[in-house]
């Protein structure tokens, strides 16, 4: 179920120049939107809009090395960083 601001938000979204998509993600909501550009310039342009209108956007970006396999789970290297960090005494 898409609340109508979020429609109003995304179809003017898709009326910019460079947005490719742009949509709710899941079951719909508040929670989330997104919108896949082509440019920079687009990016940023969604960017300002969505902020002047109180919706914060979380920029990401294609790596350019692309998809590639691991040979480590990068989530062990989160597990280290924890157990260093609870080591860690204050005094």
């Amino acid at each position: 179920i898409e609340p109508e601001s979020q429609t109003r938000l995304l179809d003017a979204t898709m009326e910019m120049e460079g947005v490719l998509l742009a949509g709710v993600p899941g079951a719909g909501g508040f929670d989330a939107v997104f919108a896949i550009t082509l440019r920079e310039s687009a990016r940023s342009n969604v960017s300002q809009a969505w902020t002047s209108l109180g919706v914060l956007p979380m920029l990401v970006r294609e790596d350019a090395q692309g998809v590639r396999l691991e040979s480590v789970d990068p989530r062990e290297k989160e597990k280290d960083l924890s157990s260093a960090i609870s080591s860690v005494r204050l005094e």
